[in-house]
């Protein structure tokens, strides 16, 4: 199969299980807590290496022992960590995560090392552009080194996917150019266009050069845009939503592992959905992903 370059963010996530969120000034106590694998870099690897795609992951973490958690967690899923280098000033970048009693999260981010993946470091691992097919990347690392590194995904003849989280203002529509699949979420879509509907946010996105654009819907599944309609494909059901963190990583992965069998859009949407619904039934991030084996592919028939 086909390998897959991750450009992005390394993050160990804290999370708080709560009953509600808390108003300012005021203090809760927590149902549970958790510490897991996070940044949407390092889930998106995870999510395509449990999927047995080849995946290496180009980022930074500190010299700290939380680092040894998040590269101990990405080989143990089968992700290559030799484009992984460590900072010698910032600690490893961590989230925040409160998790409401309908699985829906609210999140903070402390980028640390994630913010030194600056020009230099692309130059210094375009090697590994000569060994894939696919370039993944997202938001979480600074926008100059994310250019860059579209524009050696283009040198090298790879295809491009990205994920613009979080969303960053940009006077330099360059980047859109150099996109072969964007999949913003509906709030990302309307941030990046002001669009007043999706369909007319997907054609200002394809008029700055975007070349597909699907968009995530949340529990409504998600949409691209066919011959000037919007193709809606529903969420998988599930039983019950425990945690829709990372939910979104587990899409773009399961997105690009259709598309790597050789699948049309369409299908690669409902390759999506299917494995981001296994995503929503556990909590945790990339703890959560399910592995090739565990999914049931029949539901697809």
């Amino acid at each position: 199969m086909e390998k897959v370059l991750v450009l992005g963010s390394i993050n160990i996530d804290f999370v708080s299980f709560v009953s509600r969120y808390p108003q300012p000034g005021e203090t809760l106590v927590s149902n549970d807590f958790g510490i897991f694998q996070g940044g949407k870099g390092a889930n998106q690897a995870i999510a395509l290496a449990k999927l047995d795609v080849p995946t290496l992951m180009l980022g930074k973490v500190g010299k700290d022992i939380i680092s040894n958690f998040a590269l101990s967690s990405l080989q143990e899923s089968g992700v290559d960590i030799t484009g992984i280098s460590k900072s010698q000033k910032n600690s490893t970048g961590s989230a925040s995560i409160w998790v409401n009693t309908q699985g829906q999260n609210s999140i903070v981010i402390y980028p640390g090392a994630n913010g030194e993946v600056d020009e230099d470091f692309i130059i210094q691992h375009e090697k590994f552009f000569g060994g894939a097919s696919w370039l993944l990347t997202q938001f979480e690392v600074p926008l100059k080194s994310i250019l860059l590194a579209l524009k050696f995904a283009k040198k090298h003849d790879l295809k491009t996917i990205m994920d613009p989280a979080p969303v960053k203002k940009m006077s330099n529509n360059d980047i859109w150019g150099l996109v072969d699949y964007l999949l913003p979420n509906e709030i990302e879509l309307r941030e990046l266009t002001h669009a007043e509907n999706v369909l007319k946010g997907i054609h200002i996105l394809k008029s700055r050069g975007v070349k597909e654009v699907i968009v995530k819907l949340g529990k409504q599944g998600a949409g691209y845009e066919d011959r000037g309609t919007l193709n809606l494909f529903p969420a998988v059901p599930v039983g019950q939503v425990v945690d829709t963190t990372g939910a979104g990583d587990c899409f773009i992965a399961g997105f690009l592992y259709g598309m790597l069998q050789q699948e049309d859009i369409a299908q690669a949407i409902q390759v999506a959905n299917l494995t981001a619904s296994y995503s929503i039934q556990k909590k945790g991030a990339a703890i959560s992903f399910p592995n090739k084996s565990e999914i049931d592919w029949k539901k697809l028939e």
